[in-house]
């Protein structure tokens, strides 16, 4: 883009002075416009060069304080005022402000018409843009040799720093410092003074905002963050917090970012502690809930996973697995997912050092309640295998827009979380739980005073475990054979409970409406 400089020193137009904002020389112009009346004030944008004969504010010396105020909030850059028109000379009001917020005024011979020089302006714009163009082109060509030719990152990264002219620094997912690189002659800051960035990287990437501000050497800075391609982690670019040349989103800087990814891929130089990429999917599972379907699908391609089909999520909570076993029984896991045949489906994995999930991909219209049932039958199988130490397991619902992909992880967490509550090894599933996760304490309470209180108040007078015991004939779907086996009871002695049960609560199971109260009226004293 033309500069302040540019216009100054370099344009066809003569006798163009800069009055103040010396330190802006070098302040692009994007566009131009002209203030005819305060009016337009709305209408100016960042970097936009200004125009004026002064005529609208002339005799009005609070009114050009606060045109420059707003102009100087907004971004503009600068006031280039005509003189010998309206002025003799530009107004001490408008100098003694500029000087102030130190913003550049600019001092226009009287000859030149506004659109002559904003036609000289546009071309240039228009010229360097085609410029640009063979800038990126080149910086491209040159960028994908050194990662052919296996060149370390950090030398990409320099190359990233040079162009860009500003510091870089590519970090993991965990947001800790992996390479960073600097400018020719780049002196305001050095390697030493970016180890001390995690935490901000941290508060930053988690807000995806650069409003947030980290002091380096008495001087701030914002963090503008990229995320690679395999959310392996993150290139990040640091901005002085006067500096508005933010780098633009635009397929240069994607193309930039995929070449990138690839490179670390190639040299592995983002690897976690297992040999599994898949750990960064489930990264993105966790952190990035709201990513662009275009991102998710090149995310999707990226790892091999079919988002065109329907999917069921089931997730492994790896806590109870001591840390010293953790990789043997990962390698157990992964071969009984070898070894295990699925009917009319795919799978995909993911997992770090807490969960593991498990993708169930079916084809397109598949029947939901066979996927879902076909998933809990291999939980239950899962569970038998892996029952030493025992591990608690969660099932999401069957789901198909490529958006909810990160849903049905939350749906088997949930699930998940539930199980660990009740202390339950039996497999969850969410759908199954759904009544249990709209409960809230007011109508748990609600529920537990209206329906249970009498059993519970029972219980407590005469010592007994009667709200126990009608927990497992509703868990063993009213059959009362396989209730008392379950507590250990003569079949008499479990029917004899059931009637002093029906006669405390005042109802014998044939009302399905009554029935669901008592259901969700035990989740409640569960939860």
């Amino acid at each position: 883009m033309p500069t302040l400089n540019w216009l100054i020193q370099e344009s066809n137009l003569n006798n163009i002075r800069l009055i103040t904002g010396e330190n802006h020389i070098l302040q692009e112009i994007q566009s131009v416009n002209v203030l005819d009346n305060p009016d337009v004030l709305k209408w100016f944008k960042q970097n936009e060069l200004i125009l004026t004969t002064g005529y609208s504010f002339k005799d009005n010396p609070s009114l050009q304080r606060q045109m420059i105020k707003d102009m100087s909030d907004i971004g503009c850059a600068a006031l280039a005022i005509k003189t010998k028109r309206f002025f003799r000379q530009i107004p001490e009001a408008i100098i003694d402000e500029a000087k102030k917020l130190d913003f550049p005024i600019i001092e226009l011979p009287y000859f030149y018409s506004f659109s002559e020089i904003s036609q000289i302006i546009f071309q240039q714009i228009h010229k360097e843009k085609n410029l640009q163009s063979e800038r990126e082109q080149l910086f491209l060509s040159n960028f994908m040799q050194q990662i052919l030719n296996h060149e370390p990152i950090s030398t990409s990264l320099q190359q990233i720093a040079h162009f860009f002219a500003t510091p870089v620094l590519l970090v993991d997912i965990n947001c800790s410092l992996i390479a960073s690189a600097f400018p020719y002659k780049y002196k305001d800051i050095n390697e030493d003074n970016l180890q001390s960035l995690t935490d901000f990287l941290s508060i930053q990437i988690s807000k995806n905002a650069i409003d947030n501000f980290y002091k380096i050497n008495e001087q701030n800075y914002s963090l503008q963050t990229f995320s690679l391609y395999n959310q392996a982690g993150y290139l990040c670019f640091l901005h002085k917090q006067n500096s508005s040349l933010l780098i633009p989103t635009s397929k240069f800087l994607q193309n930039i970012i995929q070449l990138l990814t690839f490179a670390c891929v190639q040299n592995q130089t983002l690897n976690t502690s297992y040999n599994n990429n898949s750990t960064f999917f489930l990264h993105f599972l966790v952190h990035h809930k709201q990513n662009n379907i275009e991102e998710i699908k090149k995310l999707c391609s990226f790892y091999g996973f079919d988002y065109r089909k329907e999917w069921i999520c089931l997730t492994i909570s790896l806590q109870n697995i001591p840390e010293k076993t953790k990789s043997s029984f990962l390698s157990k896991l992964n071969k009984f997912m070898k070894d295990t045949s699925f009917e009319d489906c795919n799978i995909f994995t993911c997992f770090n050092n807490n969960l593991f999930c498990i993708y169930f991909l079916f084809p397109a219209n598949y029947h939901r309640l066979q996927a879902l049932h076909q998933v809990q039958n291999f939980a239950l199988i899962l569970q038998t295998n892996f029952n030493e130490p025992p591990i608690f397991i969660g099932i999401s619902a069957c789901h198909k827009k490529i958006t909810n992909i990160s849903r049905a992880f939350e749906e088997s967490l949930k699930s998940l979380q539930y199980q660990q509550q009740i202390n339950d090894f039996k497999p969850g599933s969410y759908l199954h739980q759904i009544p249990l996760h709209l409960l809230n304490q007011s109508s748990s309470n609600l529920l537990i005073h209206n329906i249970l209180q009498p059993l519970l108040d029972f219980d407590y007078q005469n010592d007994t475990e009667l709200v126990h015991t009608l927990k497992i004939y509703f868990s063993c779907n009213y059959n009362a054979s396989q209730a008392a086996k379950i507590l250990y009871l003569h079949r008499n002695t479990m029917l004899n409970r059931l009637e002093k049960i029906k006669e405390i609560l005042q109802t014998d199971f044939n009302n399905s409406n009554e029935n669901i109260l008592i259901y969700l009226s035990l989740s409640a004293l569960e939860v």
